[in-house]
């Protein structure tokens, strides 16, 4: 983003820059920071988070690796207004679509980011317009009775050590860490960490051998 804004003529600010500025509408994409008061002010209607995580269940970072890990069978991305909380805003809309079992967390992740970007094309002029309004995350949770959790990425980073005596949680460990240019999930040893990994493009002589 950095690189091209200035090929548009798009200006660039910091957070210090937000409570000298005024603009109608804000929008956030997988923003990792708690926006204050004196932020979210400037903005008349107030700043659009896209969570790439299902509301008002998954709060927080990196619920997709959690998702995974717990093999979760279906997740999504969220479009909700900022506030002062941890992705406690108003829903404005969701997306909501089937994982595999063969999933790792990068694969999911840019799921994720293609999903979001339809759900801000689909949606952004209407809210901005004031067409569309959020519905209280409170309400959805007391209507379906939904387990809210919060995530932080400590936390989720702490699962990467794979226990060698938990084989049945394995698999869904490693793709939940398997994600280009960042550490895998390993097993500690007495020389070191063995690093994990999944392959789902299955070569067709190891295809062949199991028939036999």
């Amino acid at each position: 983003m950095q690189e091209v804004a200035p090929l548009l003529g798009v200006p660039i600010f910091s957070l210090d820059d937000l409570p000298l500025i005024e603009a109608d509408l804000g929008l956030a994409i997988r923003f990792h920071q708690i926006l204050e008061r004196k932020h979210l002010g400037r903005f008349r209607l107030g700043i659009v988070n896209l969570h790439g995580a299902p509301l008002p269940e998954l709060r927080g970072s990196m619920c997709d690796a959690v998702a995974l890990m717990e093999g979760a069978s279906s997740f999504g991305v969220t479009l909700h207004w900022m506030d002062e909380g941890v992705d406690t805003g108003d829903i404005l809309a969701e997306c909501r679509f089937p994982v595999s079992k063969r999933e790792t967390v990068y694969r999911l992740f840019n799921r994720c980011n293609e999903t979001g970007l339809k759900l801000v094309k689909t949606y952004l002029r209407d809210i901005a317009e004031e067409r569309r309004s959020g519905v209280p995350q409170r309400q959805i949770i007391e209507e379906k009775k939904l387990n809210v959790r919060t995530f932080t990425r400590k936390r989720v980073l702490q699962q990467k050590k794979v226990d060698p005596n938990e084989p049945e949680r394995w698999w869904n460990i490693v793709r939940a860490f398997q994600f280009p240019g960042y550490e895998p999930a390993y097993i500690e040893t007495s020389d070191g960490r063995i690093y994990l990994s999944i392959n789902d493009n299955v070569p067709e002589y190891f295809e062949e051998s199991e028939k036999r």
